[in-house]
């Protein structure tokens, strides 16, 4: 589950995020996004997609806290 402190703040909880990635490239394919901020946290996955950067970048990176974006970290640990 992506725990996001934003969405407790917002009092919106409710949300599916499915990330899927190329095992041999790391690569993140796509995403399924439902939920609060999904079409803020999208454009950042984009991002990733198009420059074919790893999702180990976007689990790695640092966000502001408390922001939807920080949900990115949790999201793609999951593929670990």
């Amino acid at each position: 589950m992506v725990n996001i402190s934003k969405v407790k703040v917002i009092c919106r909880t409710t949300r599916v995020f499915k990330p899927v990635t190329d095992e041999k490239t790391n690569e993140i394919l796509g995403v399924r996004l439902f939920g609060e901020g999904a079409h803020e946290i999208i454009n950042i996955i984009t991002v990733a997609m198009n420059a074919r950067l790893p999702y180990t970048t976007l689990r790695d990176q640092i966000y502001t806290h408390p922001t939807l974006a920080e949900g990115l970290n949790d999201l793609f640990a999951m593929v670990d």
